[in-house]
Formats: structure tokens, C-alpha cells, sequence
């Protein structure tokens, strides 16, 4: 058996010590001074064409926006460090200053103190995840999300040689998750709806406080399945201590009978922002839409460049980037989907508690940029 502390060594020296709830993290209530961390850019070379992911037809060699006049003001855009967005290259790879902008990039280990920051107005831009996104929302704070960036991330993982072969079989059997995560409660939502099976009830669900604690029990064998999600995912997967049951898209694809991509992480701005400098969101999306083409690709400057900051493996990167489907811009479908999943949410999760989630044009009308 390998002790708790003996798997954050190993973890840490695998590039997986900084391993924290990042985009599936638990949520918590703002407070003030959230502290953050500065970082640097430095821009590697890029190549390649982007595909169309979801944002719109994208031209062979996709580049963010003509070189305008930009304002002599700074914009601080902070991202979380594990969010696994692709701000995260856009950052390291220096594309917006490329164009002109004068950004300040921070980045921060608990998805508490992003949204602390925001909402104390600390920075201009975020990353977060739509449904933590719509919650700050319902509780009174300026936000639109201006942007898709990633599809869902999350897993459901069982031992390479279990017995469970399909999701019914977790009936009483023992599942380690992060029950106050974002895709813990959104797994729990989509299998609640699609099998009748409560994971947080139904099973014998061991705790953990993050993506470690969670991969430290599969590994000793103490759990028989985990919900878990990228990079941990590919790291477990890669170790051969697990493989996939199914995973947060199919269960997704199943609830909404589509076979839309879910979207798990957005862009947010507040409405001033927005309104008074829009060239920045759109050069933004535009960038986004040139990651997730290198993305699509493998490229390995986009490797070289996640693997920078979040300090994992360059061959943990490549997995999980395999894994995931990268999104940009915010164009009808993308509202939509967003819509449902908000909808689905306030339906049959525990997160959000606005009635106005279930009216969908309702959100499309006063969540988004631009408004529809």
C-alpha cells in the first residue's frame, strides 16, 4: 500500500504535485483577497491549421485579429493553473501580445480564489466553468461569458481487471470522488438521470479533497471506481491503475439525446468590459480558435507550452489532450448547448437555484456576449 504522503511525492516529482480541483474543483462562496500569482510569457514558435472544433470554419492558418491601435491600459486575465482551458497557451505562447495587448497573466491553484478575485474585481478575465459560471451569475455577480474553451473533462474510472462493465454495476460498490466538484456533481447529475443511480448514495462514496486523494485510492486499491477528471485521468490511465467506464460526454450524449459537445469551461468578462472594449474578447476567441487548431493537431508547442504551466509530463499533456475537445468563439449552437446543460443542471443537480435557468432564451437574452 502506498501511503497518502508517498503518492503526492511521486505525483509531484511526475509533475502532478500542483494537482488541485482546478476546473472540476469544489466551489466555494467568495471572499475577499484571493491571492494570486504573476506569470510570464514566453512565446515559442506555433504552426499548423485549425480544424473546426465548434466555434465556426475556421481559415487554414487561423490568426487572432489585424493589428489595431490598442489602449494604453493593462488587462489582467487569470486562469486557473490545472483548468485545462488553452488560455493557459495563449498565455505561454504570447498570442494577444502579439497583437498589441498589454496583458497581465495570473495564475491561481483553487478555483475559490478566481472567483473571489473576479468578483472583487481583481482582474478582468477568467476562466471558469459554466456551471460555477452561472452560479456567481445567479448570486448577483456582472459576468458574460464571452467565449467557449473546452468540452466536458470529466471520467468515470474503474481497475484495468474489475468486474464493473457498465455504469448499473456501481451499485454498491465503492466510488472515491470530489463530492463538492463541479464534474462530481455533474457525473452524479447525468447517471441520477440516465440510470436511475444516485453515485453519492447508491454506492459506498469515499471522499477525497482533490484529484490526488482520489487517484491515491485506486492506486492502493481501496476504491473499486473513482469519478475523475483530465489530466488525472490520462495520468491514471497512462500508470495502468485504470481505465475508462465511460466518460462525462457519453453520459451527456445519453441525458440530452444529442450529440452536441457539452461545454465545460467559458471565458467570462464583466458586461463593462465588454461593452467598452470588445476587440479584446474577440481577439480572445480569435486566439482560442488558433489553439484549439494546434490542439486538434498534437502540436508540440502546445505541448511544450501546457506542459510549461502546469508543469505535468509532456506525454500526460499529449494524452490528455487526445482526450478533449477544445472549443472557441460563442456562436448559436454553442448557446444553446450551454442553455440546456444549465438547464439540466438546475433540473437535477444541487448548484443552481434560479428558476431562471429553466427558461432557456432567458439565458441566451442575459448571459452571453454579444447578447443574442
Amino acid at each position: 500500500m502506498i501511503s497518502r504522503r508517498r503518492f503526492l511525492t511521486l505525483m509531484a516529482s511526475a509533475g502532478l504535485g500542483t494537482l488541485l480541483a482546478a476546473c472540476g474543483g469544489t466551489e466555494a462562496a467568495p471572499t475577499e483577497g484571493a491571492a494570486l500569482t504573476t506569470a510570464t510569457s514566453a512565446p515559442p514558435t506555433q504552426s499548423g491549421s485549425t480544424p473546426d472544433p465548434g466555434g465556426g470554419t475556421p481559415s487554414p492558418e487561423a490568426t487572432p485579429g489585424a493589428q489595431q491601435p490598442k489602449p494604453d491600459r493593462s488587462f489582467s486575465f487569470a486562469y486557473l493553473t490545472l483548468g485545462w482551458a488553452g488560455c493557459e497557451a495563449i498565455d505561454e505562447m504570447g498570442l494577444l501580445e502579439d497583437l498589441g495587448w498589454n496583458m497581465e497573466w495570473q495564475r491561481v491553484d483553487q478555483i475559490s480564489a478566481l472567483a473571489n478575485a473576479f468578483n472583487a474585481g481583481q482582474v478582468d478575465i477568467i476562466d471558469m466553468s459554466v456551471v460555477i459560471a452561472a452560479q456567481m451569475f445567479e448570486r448577483g455577480v456582472d459576468l458574460r461569458v464571452f467565449g467557449a474553451a473546452v468540452g466536458t473533462l470529466g471520467a468515470i474510472v474503474v481497475a484495468p481487471d474489475s468486474d464493473i462493465q457498465s455504469v448499473e454495476d456501481l451499485r454498491g460498490r465503492s466510488v472515491a470522488g470530489v463530492p463538492g466538484a463541479t464534474t462530481t456533481q455533474d457525473l452524479v447529475a447525468l447517471v441520477r438521470n440516465a440510470y436511475d443511480l444516485d453515485l453519492l448514495q447508491d454506492t459506498e462514496f469515499v471522499q477525497g479533497s482533490a484529484p490526488p486523494d482520489v487517484a491515491n485510492l485506486m492506486i492502493n486499491e481501496e476504491v473499486e471506481a473513482a469519478l475523475i477528471w483530465e489530466p488525472t485521468t490520462a495520468r491514471l490511465t497512462e500508470m495502468g491503475t485504470a481505465r475508462i467506464l465511460t466518460t462525462q460526454q457519453e453520459l451527456w450524449q445519453a441525458a440530452s439525446g444529442t450529440d452536441t459537445t457539452q461545454v465545460h469551461v467559458t471565458y467570462v468578462a464583466p458586461s463593462s468590459l465588454a461593452e467598452e472594449f470588445p476587440e479584446l474578447l474577440t481577439d480572445i476567441n480569435a486566439a482560442q480558435e488558433q489553439i484549439a487548431g494546434l490542439w486538434t493537431q498534437g502540436d508540440e508547442s502546445l505541448v511544450q507550452a501546457f506542459s510549461a504551466v502546469t508543469q505535468l509530463p509532456p506525454e500526460v499533456i499529449s494524452v490528455a489532450l487526445e482526450r478533449t475537445v477544445p472549443l472557441y468563439g460563442l456562436n448559436d449552437e454553442l448557446k444553446e448547448t450551454i442553455a440546456q446543460q444549465l438547464k439540466f443542471n438546475r433540473e437535477n443537480g444541487v448548484l443552481l437555484q434560479d428558476d431562471r435557468w429553466l427558461d432557456t432564451e432567458r439565458v441566451k437574452a442575459e448571459l452571453f456576449w454579444p447578447t443574442s
